[in-house]
């Protein structure tokens, strides 16, 4: 009894160390490429490994290794969304939260498929609540704080490079473009809207 009660608990401190994660039905492409995550929270800061493979003859063969370190102790992760709309999932790891959990803050992994392996979009932890948008086909941050902003990005090389903005609050909403880090004020209007949590789809024209 004693030695169940030991192995029992030996295993809940393990489990707490440790969390895992693994697709193949989502992740890039379905049933042709495989991740395996580990993040161990043993440590002041989390480590997240990750093993990325592809099939090939029935077969799984590794074709990535990577890590990173991380603030959010719970692992989440998120792999059925094509972020830069190339036709293959990209994959989104939980990494921080801000404003009372409103703003999620993940790691980016964007899938290049000439190099067969995920690309660490350096950046993206800078930027909360990271989404594919289609009416521009671009990426957006949705951020809460004292006003909603939305930002556009493109993608250069392994970063989020900001584009565009829009910020609504009191009751008025302004649209920016941004070029060389200078925000250049194209748009600023009353607004009204049914959502607090509006945020936008377009700058020019300002759309939801």
């Amino acid at each position: 009894m004693y030695k169940l009660l030991f192995l029992l608990i030996s295993s809940i401190c393990f489990s707490q160390k440790n969390e895992y994660f693994s697709d193949s039905k989502t992740v890039i492409k379905a049933n042709q490429y495989k991740i395996n995550i580990t993040q161990n929270n043993k440590g002041k800061q989390p480590v997240v490994d990750f093993i990325l493979y592809k099939k090939s003859a029935n077969q799984w063969i590794q074709i990535q290794l990577g890590n990173f370190r991380k603030e959010e102790s719970n692992l989440y992760v998120t792999t059925d969304e094509d972020l830069n709309n190339d036709g293959y999932n990209d994959i989104k790891i939980s990494f921080a939260q801000a404003a009372r959990g409103s703003n999620e803050i993940e790691k980016l992994l964007i899938f290049d498929p000439k190099q067969q392996k995920l690309i660490d979009i350096t950046n993206s932890q800078e930027y909360p609540n990271l989404h594919y948008n289609p009416t521009r086909n671009c990426i957006n941050s949705y951020m809460f704080s004292g006003s909603n902003t939305t930002l556009f990005f493109k993608l250069r090389n392994n970063k989020l490079e900001n584009f565009a903005k829009v910020e609504f609050y009191n009751d008025s909403v302004y649209s920016y473009k941004i070029k060389n880090n200078e925000q250049i004020l194209l748009k600023k209007k009353p607004y009204q809207s049914s959502d607090s949590a509006v945020f936008f789809s377009d700058f020019d024209p300002i759309k939801e």
